[in-house]
């Protein structure tokens, strides 16, 4: 019945000119269009919902920053990035450039040995970036300890950072571990660690890291 009081209500008739048409009561012809209009409302106010809660999770997800590091082999890593949008605009309006124009860059630093305060220890090595979201370090030195930043190439010296990693150990300990654990569960060792991340409020003055 309801769909033939839509097509009655579209052409302009009133209920009661639709309650003869179709040979029913006033009433059950009311009854029909009142609960079309609720189901439409409530259809209504859940897609609503649905879409604040995407867009909800979307901005939640855009504003988390990541350097996660992951173990490939006795020597060599993985590093995978994303820079919120909220540190990139407030990199933006600090140097006043669009994120576009900036020269990103990877820093492996050598830190055994010492509490690496960004200031304290030789770049071992860096790469100049473009649309990469991801890079493999090569060469790691058993025993020693590493940490990696993500940041701006200001100059040949000048390193702004963005992203800090936590420590890399290459101890023969954790990659003994590893070893069991890639025994017991039959696949590929993994090490993956979690960073934080930090905002340096002025540039920094490092020394040139080697290429």
């Amino acid at each position: 019945m309801i769909d033939e009081i839509i097509k009655l209500r579209r052409r302009g008739l009133s209920f009661r000119r639709i309650a003869s048409e179709l040979d029913t009561t006033v009433g059950k012809v009311q009854y029909q269009w009142t609960k079309l209009i609720q189901n439409k409302a409530k259809r209504d106010s859940e897609d609503l919902s649905a879409n604040k809660m995407q867009v909800k999770e979307n901005a939640v997800k855009q504003t988390k920053d990541q350097l996660i590091i992951t173990r490939l082999s006795a020597d060599k890593i993985k590093v995978a990035w994303k820079l919120s949008i909220h540190k990139e605009k407030m990199a933006s309006i600090y140097f006043d450039e669009p994120a576009s124009s900036w020269r990103k860059a990877l820093r492996i630093y050598d830190v055994t040995g010492v509490i690496f305060d960004g200031a304290n220890a030789e770049c071992d090595h860096e790469v100049i970036l473009s649309d990469q979201s991801e890079w493999i370090f090569k060469g790691l030195k058993l025993g020693n300890v590493y940490c990696i930043e993500l940041g701006i190439k200001m100059a040949e010296i000048r390193f702004f950072p963005l992203l800090r990693s936590e420590a890399v150990h290459t101890s023969e300990e954790v990659l003994y571990h590893l070893a069991r654990m890639a025994e017991e569960e039959s696949q590929p060792a993994k090490w993956t660690e979690k960073v934080s991340t930090y905002t340096y409020y002025e540039p920094m003055d490092e020394g040139e890291g080697k290429v």
